[in-house]
């Protein structure tokens, strides 16, 4: 059974999510070289990873009353609270901004390639934003370290150079990788959370507000807020915010839960799953039809529909019937971050060595191909456990 602060389905969605991206990443040919993980948009698994994020980002949503609920019941007050989340989403943003850059690198303007950037950017990463252990002997030594990690930071900002006109050749945002993207969904939900609290009436006016700003942007009707949009992209357009409060609508809704009553909870998240995929399904087939996958209005509600559907299978089995427990899967969940920068570490060692980690996919043995991949994900997993266990897990 979940707790008030945490449901343990999350976790265990989070580290599937992982598990699949992963796999998809290394599925799809191509990515080692130019480094956006983005380019899964441009290959036969364009949808399967569009859905799997909408998923990622859905349960993502799904935590915010929670983690937020407890943090009052604890008695932090509003401020300390907005404090934090606007530091976690900067934290997020930033490590997005950085990521996204990694392939444009230029080796000779920069003096090291993509690769060796990665590098050192995933360990100043983990140096800066790493769950140390909280004890009163090591505040010198944890200082020390993220004080380090962060002035490697601000060496490969300075360092960058792209070679390219955007931006002068430095650092330039506007796609912000999924750390990113994160920051900014749960940046936007929870300063929702805080003004609406638990009603979900105040939740499905949020709901509709992000929806609207999703359809407004790609008709072009918010056109007059394009000055602001490359840095603030991610809000004005509303996709991610909306998946994002889908989730945290489906959050609220368990709060709302009654004690004994599986049934009820069971069926009115089924419900709204299946009205958001209808709803989605007609504005793509009769509506709108979109001229993508990300960022449509369309795929915003079938993601955040079949997300829905998807979670109450998880929710019904995992904290509810307690049928059954996939240890490494939900401990994957709760380091997810971790894990997936990690897969930035692991391909810049490759591209470091030289070593094309998609060569199997260009073979003539569609089994390898498959298996290849899954192998890459379990490896990434294990390490990220591995590391968990001995105290090194990112704090986001």
């Amino acid at each position: 059974m979940f707790s008030d602060s945490r449901i343990y389905s999350v976790d265990l969605a989070k580290g599937i999510a992982l598990i699949l991206i992963l796999y998809l990443i290394e599925f799809s040919e191509g990515i080692t070289g130019d480094w956006f993980f983005g380019n899964l948009y441009h290959s036969g698994t364009s949808i399967l990873y569009t859905l799997i994020l909408s998923f990622f980002f859905f349960v993502s949503g799904i935590a915010v009353p929670f983690r937020l609920s407890k943090r009052i019941n604890d008695g932090q007050s509003v401020y300390d609270i907005l404090k934090s989340v606007f530091a976690i989403s900067l934290i997020m943003i930033t490590a997005g901004a950085m990521l996204v850059n990694i392939p444009r690198v230029n080796k000779e303007l920069t003096g090291f390639g993509p690769g060796v950037w990665a590098v050192i950017l995933v360990i100043s990463i983990f140096l800066v934003w790493n769950r140390y252990p909280e004890k009163d002997n090591n505040f010198f030594t944890v200082s020390g370290l993220r004080i380090t990690g962060l002035a490697i930071l601000v060496f490969l900002v300075f360092k960058f150079r792209s070679g390219t006109w955007e931006n002068n050749g430095s650092l330039i945002t506007g796609h912000w990788e999924i750390p990113g993207l994160y920051g900014w969904g749960l940046l936007a939900s929870s300063l929702i959370w805080l003004i609406v609290r638990n009603s979900v009436s105040g939740t499905v006016a949020a709901w509709f507000f992000f929806l609207a700003l999703n359809i407004f942007s790609v008709l072009g009707l918010n056109n007059i807020l394009n000055p602001a949009h490359r840095y603030f992209g991610v809000l004005i357009d509303g996709y991610i915010p909306f998946i994002f409060i889908s989730g945290m609508l489906a959050g609220v809704m368990i709060k709302h839960y009654p004690s004994g009553n599986k049934g009820k909870l069971i069926s009115m998240l089924t419900f709204t799953g299946i009205i958001m995929s209808a709803a989605g399904l007609l504005l793509y087939f009769k509506v709108l039809p979109p001229e993508g996958l990300y960022g449509q209005p369309s795929w915003a509600l079938t993601g955040a529909g079949l997300s829905m559907l998807l979670f109450v299978v998880i929710l019904y089995f995992y904290d509810l019937e307690d049928k059954f427990k996939i240890k490494f899967a939900e401990n994957t969940g709760r380091s997810f971050f971790t894990g997936y920068i990690i897969a930035f570490f692991l391909y810049g060692i490759a591209d470091i060595a030289r070593v094309d980690l998609h060569a199997s996919g260009n073979g003539s043995l569609p089994a390898l191909s498959f298996a290849v991949p899954l192998l890459f994900s379990f490896v990434v997993t294990c390490i990220t456990v591995i590391l968990s266990r001995i105290g090194i897990r990112l704090r986001f």
